[in-house]
C-alpha cells in the first residue's frame, strides 16, 4: 500500500487550522502516520514509505518540518531506524503551494518581472526601521489586524519559531525569505506604506531616509510599488514621494504651477513660471504698469511703498524688514526671472529647482502678509 501525498497534506492542513495556523509542535511523524493509517503501523517498509513521502513533499516545496537531534549528537537518519526517525520529525507546516495542493486550488503565477525583483536583498536595517515605525503606531494586539488589512496573509506566512504575529520585523523577514510570492507581498506592503496608501505611514523624515537607503541598493518607488534599478551610490534620489512632499511644503500658488512641470523634468520652466507668477501678483496688488526691477523698486519703495512688507513690528524694525524683503524681491527678479525670460532656459536638476522654488514660495507668503499703506499713491 502506497501513502497518498495529498492525504498527508490535507491532514496537516486540517491540524494547522485547528491550532490557529503555524507549526505543529505536538504532532510528530509517527503520530501523523498512524492517524492517516487509522492505527499503529507494524510494517517497517511502510515506515520507510512514509518517510519517503515526507521527503518528497519537502523537496517539492510543499511541506516544511524539523528533525530533532539528540544532545551533542547528529540528526537521526531514516535508513537505520525509520520508526525512531519519524518520532523525531515534528513542527510540520505547509507552504503556500502546499496549502493550495491540499485544498485543490490551482494557482497560476506569472513569471517574475525583472523590473520588479531580480533577487537583490532588501536590507535588514530597512526592515527593522519600518517595523519599529509600525510598532510605534499600534498596540501589540492591534498589529496583526493592521498587517492583515495591509495585504499580508499572516495565516499563510508564519514568522520564525518563537515569534508572534505582533513581531512586525519577524513577519517582514519571513516574507523576504518566502520566495517570489513573499517578496512580491513585501514589496507591495513597503511601497504602499512609503506612499501613504495604508492607514498609517512613515514620518516625512523617515520616508526620505528610507527612500534614499533603498535607492542605494537599487530599489525605487514607482506607483506605490518597489522596482529595481541601478544603485544610486553617493547621490540624492529624486522620487515621487519626496517630490510630492517638497511640493506640498510650497505656497499653494507656487505648488500648483510647479507641479505641472516638475514631474516631467521641466525644472527650469517650473522656476521661471513660478517667479513670473510672483511678479504678476505684485502687479495685480499694486496696479502698477511696470515690470522687473523697476516694478519691485516702485512697489516696495522706502518712502511711499505701495505694499509694506515690514509686518507688525516697531517702526525701525519694520523699515529694516521691509528693506530686506525689497532686496529679496529685486534680487529674485534680477537673478532668476529676468535671465530666464530673455535667454533660453538652461537644464536644471530637481534639487536646484526646489531651492529656487522655495524662494518664490517665501515671496508669495510675504505678499500674503503685505499691507497696503493708507498713504499709498
Amino acid at each position: 500500500m502506497r501513502w497518498d501525498d495529498i492525504e498527508i497534506l490535507r491532514r496537516i492542513d486540517r491540524r494547522q487550522e485547528q491550532h490557529g495556523g503555524g507549526e505543529l509542535w505536538h504532532v510528530n511523524g509517527q503520530h501523523l502516520m498512524e492517524e492517516i493509517a487509522g492505527g499503529p503501523v507494524a510494517e517497517q517498509q511502510r515506515h520507510f514509505g512514509f518517510v519517503q513521502e515526507l521527503h518528497n513533499l519537502r523537496d517539492a516545496g510543499l511541506l516544511r518540518f524539523h528533525v530533532a537531534s539528540p544532545p551533542g549528537g547528529d540528526p537521526p537518519q531514516p535508513g537505520a531506524n525509520p520508526s525512531y526517525y519519524l518520532q523525531q520529525v515534528s513542527r510540520f507546516t505547509l507552504t503556500t503551494a502546499g496549502q493550495d495542493r491540499a485544498r485543490g486550488r490551482v494557482v497560476f503565477q506569472p513569471p517574475p518581472d525583472p523590473s520588479e525583483d531580480d533577487g537583490r536583498p532588501i536590507s535588514r536595517l530597512i526592515l527593522k526601521q519600518v517595523a519599529a515605525a509600525v510598532e510605534d503606531e499600534y498596540r501589540s494586539d492591534q498589529l496583526p489586524d493592521f498587517l492583515r488589512e495591509s495585504g499580508i496573509p499572516l495565516d499563510r506566512v508564519p514568522p520564525q519559531a518563537g515569534t508572534s504575529e505582533d513581531d512586525v520585523n519577524a513577519v517582514l523577514a519571513a516574507l523576504d525569505r518566502w520566495g517570489s510570492e513573499g517578496r512580491r507581498i513585501l514589496r507591495s506592503f513597503l511601497g504602499r506604506w512609503l506612499d501613504d496608501r495604508l492607514h498609517t505611514g512613515p514620518s516625512n523624515d523617515l520616508r526620505v531616509t528610507l527612500i534614499e537607503q533603498l535607492a542605494r541598493q537599487g530599489w525605487y518607488l514607482n506607483d506605490d510599488r518597489l522596482v529595481t534599478g541601478e544603485p544610486a551610490t553617493g547621490q540624492r534620489v529624486p522620487s515621487p514621494v519626496l517630490r510630492e512632499a517638497r511640493l506640498a511644503a510650497l505656497h499653494p500658488r507656487v505648488a500648483s504651477i510647479a507641479a505641472r512641470y516638475i514631474g516631467t523634468g521641466l525644472h527650469a520652466e517650473a522656476v521661471f513660471e513660478s517667479m513670473k507668477a510672483v511678479v504678476n501678483r505684485v502687479k495685480d496688488m499694486t496696479g502698477l504698469d511696470l515690470d522687473g526691477v523697476p516694478l519691485m523698486n516702485k512697489a516696495f519703495s522706502a518712502d511711499r511703498p505701495h505694499l509694506d512688507l515690514g509686518g507688525s513690528t516697531s517702526s525701525t524694525s519694520r523699515q529694516n524688514v521691509h528693506a530686506g524683503y525689497r532686496s529679496l524681491f529685486v534680487g529674485a527678479v534680477q537673478a532668476i526671472r529676468n535671465p530666464s525670460a530673455h535667454e533660453r532656459l538652461n537644464t536644471m536638476d530637481e534639487d536646484d529647482a526646489f531651492e529656487q522654488l522655495n524662494l518664490a514660495s517665501l515671496l508669495m507668503r510675504r505678499l500674503d502678509q503685505a499691507i497696503k499703506p493708507v498713504t499709498a499713491p
